[in-house]
């Protein structure tokens, strides 16, 4: 049930005890998929969407039992209000239907002579198994993260997400889903169906941007995040890749991490 609560700016609503952004200023993408019928839980991840714009926007997290730290509230609010705008705008875009990959599309379009094409095949099928398994349920950009190596040379070439000129375009938005799968549940599915196929999709975490890549894993194994704990594992991986996207631009990185045969 919606209560108003009127803050200094903006009015926002109430869901289920916790400030939120109401529904009709939310960007357009979330209303529609308020109403849309492609999810399991549209109406759910919507008010998850208005909550984390609402407390990053209004200084709901830092401020409220921290009075000493008024004076920043303007300046934070500004600040992590642009980030946690763009999240959920981004994550609004991710989750409508048109967004997420043609898969058999992407099967037809590998060329056979290509000497990486069982593992490029490979990937593809990890991903089409990750989409028959968790669908619309998580944003396209999860899929695309994976799907990512596809766009390269060498499948196994690792690159740092800040300082790979042709990943700029695209770190924020998949490093986001990389860090969110962490969440340990849907870590294990993901390793689970990737290692039936013989690869691992890893993460490297040096200063957190390493690009996913394939790696042979030794032998595969079935996980299955158990029914009783779907709802909250897929929640709490759209918590969490909501901050990371915002945070990625808090995030100081150094080549130093990267460098090779360091002399100083």
């Amino acid at each position: 049930m919606l209560s108003t609560l009127t803050t200094s700016n903006v009015s926002l609503v109430t869901i289920n005890g916790e400030p939120a952004v109401p529904l009709e200023a939310m960007p357009e993408s979330w209303r529609r998929i308020a109403t849309g019928t492609w999810m399991t839980e549209p109406r759910v991840y919507t008010a998850m969407a208005q909550v984390f714009l609402a407390k990053n926007q209004q200084g709901h997290i830092l401020f409220a039992e921290r009075p000493e730290t008024a004076h920043l509230k303007p300046s934070y609010c500004e600040g992590n209000g642009l980030l946690a705008w763009e999240a959920v705008s981004h994550f609004g875009e991710a989750f409508l239907p048109e967004s997420y990959p043609d898969l058999q599309q992407l099967r037809d379009a590998l060329k056979v002579s290509d000497r990486q094409h069982p593992e490029r095949l490979a990937l593809v099928n990890v991903v089409s198994d990750l989409f028959a398994e968790l669908g619309y349920d998580v944003p396209a950009t999860f899929y695309w993260t994976f799907l990512h190596p596809l766009q390269r040379s060498d499948l196994f070439e690792l690159r740092s997400f800040r300082f790979s000129e042709q990943d700029l375009g695209v770190a924020r938005k998949f490093d986001a889903i990389l860090h969110g799968g962490y969440v340990s549940m849907l870590r294990r599915l993901i390793d689970s169906i990737s290692s039936q196929y013989g690869y691992f999709l890893e993460h490297g975490c040096g200063c957190e941007n390493h690009l996913a890549k394939l790696k042979p894993c030794d032998a595969p194994f079935v996980y299955a995040i158990p029914t009783e704990a779907r709802q909250k594992t897929l929640r709490a991986f759209l918590w969490s890749v909501m901050e990371e996207y915002m945070l990625f631009e808090l995030r100081s990185a150094t080549r130093l991490v990267y460098a090779d045969n360091l002399a100083l």
